[in-house]
């Protein structure tokens, strides 16, 4: 199977509050290719020069759309108390997966960007369906309208909503639902953004920090709340993990599937386009609300019961992504 060449839909709202074009980070996982292979690649792709520092990290300087890192498992790496810590990396590449990771970009940049990933196949880049220890994700980071805006926050409560879809959607890989990177938002959370009253991300932020203590999230919104309430945030979460403040939504669900003939970003893409296509449409969105408040009635229903429930919701509103 050869190859093809992407076009990708815009997001709904394709601005934010101050008129500038929504940008949006990505971030591959995948094995393989070493980092400083993977640098080397995207600097003859895109320009720019691969630089090594020696601890796994590779920056990617000058490229036409600013600098990018590759980098070998961005936890361990900056490990400095771990006896033998380079040894042992190096011990257990391709089970710890290579990252890259963008700076904002814009949507003809991403479908530019996108090019990369035929190339990263084609030198031998493993996704997380290769083998069964392979848990490699991919990320987006779509920027917020604005923290407050309430497209923002129906675009929250719409994946509060449409996340047990998504999961069936995207074929979750078993070794990712195993570890604990994606994990589902609990159901109280749903409930509770569902029907509690909120005109702020202060709100939002006051009802996620009762279900919330970890940033493993499958859309994990804590880089948000510390951009927009950094006090809050101190106040609100005991994170250990580090969390670095970013006006963006991060979407670590989709699986990274690098490896295989046809796939590229545009999966990911689609499925955060789903979520805010549903925030976009008011009647999806109160629709979905009205139907999770009977579901979560019912003592004998079943998750599943509530994946064909979104099913049907969006195929009476015409409301699916397109494929």
């Amino acid at each position: 199977m050869t190859d093809i060449t992407f076009c990708f839909p815009p997001l709904p709202v394709t601005d934010n509050a101050a008129g500038h074009e929504r940008l949006t980070g990505i971030e591959i996982e995948f094995a393989g290719p070493t980092e400083l292979e993977t640098g080397t690649l995207i600097a003859q792709r895109f320009g720019g020069t691969a630089t090594d520092d020696g601890h796994h990290c590779v920056t990617v300087s000058g490229t036409r759309f600013g600098d990018i890192e590759v980098e070998l498992d961005i936890g361990l790496r900056k490990r400095h108390d771990l006896p033998f810590l380079k040894e042992g990396l190096d011990a257990f590449r391709g089970l710890i997966p290579v990252e890259v990771v963008t700076p904002p970009l814009s949507r003809a940049q991403v479908e530019d960007f996108n090019t990369i990933c035929a190339d990263l196949r084609h030198i031998g880049a493993l996704g997380s369906r290769t083998g069964v220890l392979l848990g490699f994700g991919v990320h987006l980071n779509p920027e917020v309208v604005a923290p407050d805006d309430p497209f923002t926050l129906d675009t929250i409560t719409a994946y509060a909503l449409l996340e047990p879809w998504l999961r069936r959607k995207e074929r979750i890989d078993t070794t990712r639902r195993m570890m604990p990177f994606v994990g589902a938002w609990p159901r109280g959370l749903i409930s509770d953004l569902v029907n509690a009253r909120y005109t702020t991300l202060a709100d939002v932020m006051h009802i996620a920090a009762r279900h919330i203590h970890s940033r493993n999230q499958s859309l994990d919104l804590l880089p948000l709340f510390k951009h927009a309430e950094p006090k809050l945030f101190d106040d609100l979460f005991d994170i250990r993990d580090k969390t670095a403040a970013r006006p963006t939504f991060h979407f670590r669900l989709p699986d990274s599937r690098i490896d295989e003939a046809g796939w590229s970003l545009l999966q990911p893409w689609e499925l955060w386009r789903q979520v805010e296509l549903v925030a976009a449409h008011p009647r999806v969105l109160d629709a979905l609300r009205d139907a999770w408040n009977i579901h979560a009635a019912a003592w004998l229903e079943l998750k599943s019961d509530w994946v064909d429930t979104i099913d049907t919701v969006l195929d009476m509103h015409d409301a699916k992504v397109t494929p």
